[in-house]
């Protein structure tokens, strides 16, 4: 889903239709897009490293790919302890949005419950977006996770379906998850997204499209995600803002597996 709200890219910001939250796209040195990001922050946060305080120590940037198959648990609880300041382990996670439609995240390990809180911020509303496509706008539980231009954007995204009368069927995937930086309230959240799986049908018949989007095709279906989450004073963290670097941007050929 690009939500898509912007783009990376060298045009600078713009809207990508078939992203979810992809409102942005990063630009080739990324100044203008890192400036948008870490405004909407206002101070709790902010992207693409721009002078963010990085939790944990830095790591590579490596398609999820990576991710280690054997012993992986099944179910969350089961990959971290119950103690105090337990770090995740890597899991994988198949979420059905709808017979017939399926969310795979793989999870890394090393997350403390603050990050995983951030991550989870991000993964719950990717799904709460294809659920309210799938439903074609009845299930607006995805609003509950967004808010800001993100809300707009995440808003007129599913609208788009719902006014073409379209839905989607098939298999999306989110990996090479990883928090890239914290500062305050906010923080940014990075991953890959492979939509090549997915395909758009007729809400009506339930039938594939003849002319399938050219976001559901590689290159373009692999791209980098990029989200701005913020904690409110409820404690829930919940995405401010989205941006995504697509082919043949740097960012984006580094999902590719």
């Amino acid at each position: 889903m690009r939500m898509r709200a912007g783009m990376l890219g060298r045009a600078g910001l713009r809207m990508r239709p078939g992203m979810l939250g992809r409102p942005g796209m990063l630009g080739r040195a990324g100044t203008r897009a890192r400036a948008v990001l870490a405004a909407v922050i206002l101070g709790g946060g902010c992207l693409l490293g721009a002078g963010c305080a990085e939790r944990g120590p830095e790591r590579p940037f490596t398609p999820g790919g990576d991710l280690a198959s054997s012993g992986a648990p099944a179910d969350p609880s089961a990959s971290a302890a119950d103690a105090p300041g337990a770090l995740s382990t890597p899991w994988a996670q198949t979420v059905e949005v709808t017979p017939g439609m399926t969310v795979s995240i793989e999870w890394p390990a090393g997350l403390d419950a603050e990050q995983q809180a951030m991550v989870k911020a991000f993964t719950d509303g990717y799904v709460a977006s294809w659920k309210a496509v799938v439903s074609q706008g009845e299930d607006d539980g995805y609003l509950a996770g967004v808010e800001d231009q993100a809300s707009r954007d995440a808003y007129t995204w599913v609208r788009g379906f719902v006014d073409r009368r379209e839905s989607a069927t098939g298999s999306a995937k989110l990996y090479a998850v990883r928090v890239a930086s914290v500062t305050g309230r906010g923080a940014e959240v990075d991953a890959c997204v492979d939509e090549s799986g997915v395909r758009v049908t007729d809400a009506a018949a339930g039938r594939p499209v003849a002319r399938q989007p050219a976001w559901t095709r590689p290159p373009a279906a692999v791209y980098l995600q990029v989200a701005a989450v913020r904690k409110g004073d409820d404690g829930a963290f919940r995405v401010r803002t989205y941006m995504h670097a697509s082919y043949p941007h740097q960012r984006a050929k580094e999902c590719r597996r």
